[in-house]
């Protein structure tokens, strides 16, 4: 991913996990996107980043509909109703097996650091799931998305289209079967080559 979208993980969603366990499973309402959280969704990612480059991202991908996944762009309603929080899944491919890619993640700045990533992001996972996706991808701070059983891809033989760390490139399977063997290819809205 470009130098923008390189960093996906507790900077972005800005849930460090470090939160009251009491707040992270309390208020927190995931549902998918409606058209009526676009505007929303991209004040999110303003807000969560130093420049538009993932606010732009999450449009573009919304308008390939080769990329973009129905159902599966989640936010996370705040105690008042607002969206907080937005996790996005969009296709990907191992080689030619569909596969589903995990980015960008934000949340805004005065709910970071109490579970809003955490909640929106294991509900989008959950939808994937529900949709028949079998893999998940993520490129994401190391520390932050094993919590959701995210591994590094090269266990499954998975690589990514770039020289990226290891310890960064993540893989799940969601459905417990055993991911397949490739290399990635992301939408083209990321701009890998």
């Amino acid at each position: 991913m470009t130098g923008t979208h390189a960093s996906h993980g507790s900077q972005e969603t800005g849930d460090s996990g470090s939160g009251d366990p009491a707040v992270a499973s309390g208020p927190w309402r995931p549902r998918p996107e409606t058209t009526a959280d676009t505007a929303a969704v991209r004040r999110i990612h303003l807000a969560a980043f130093e420049t538009a480059g993932e606010a732009d991202l999450v449009d573009a991908l919304r308008r390939d509909p080769s990329a973009w996944l129905p159902g599966l762009s989640y936010v996370v309603d705040a105690p008042d109703g607002t969206p907080a929080a937005h996790a996005l899944l969009t296709r990907c491919h191992v080689d030619e097996v569909p596969a589903v890619a995990l980015a960008p993640c934000a949340v805004l700045p005065g709910y970071q650091k109490c579970g809003a990533g955490g909640a929106v992001i294991r509900a989008l996972l959950e939808a994937a799931r529900a949709a028949g996706e079998r893999t998940a991808i993520v490129l994401g701070h190391p520390p932050y998305y094993p919590r959701f059983g995210f591994v590094p891809a090269t266990r499954f033989g998975i690589l990514p289209p770039q020289p990226w760390p290891d310890e960064a490139f993540m893989a799940l399977s969601l459905d417990d079967s055993t991911p397949p063997r490739g290399t990635v290819r992301y939408a083209e809205a990321f701009g890998i080559d």
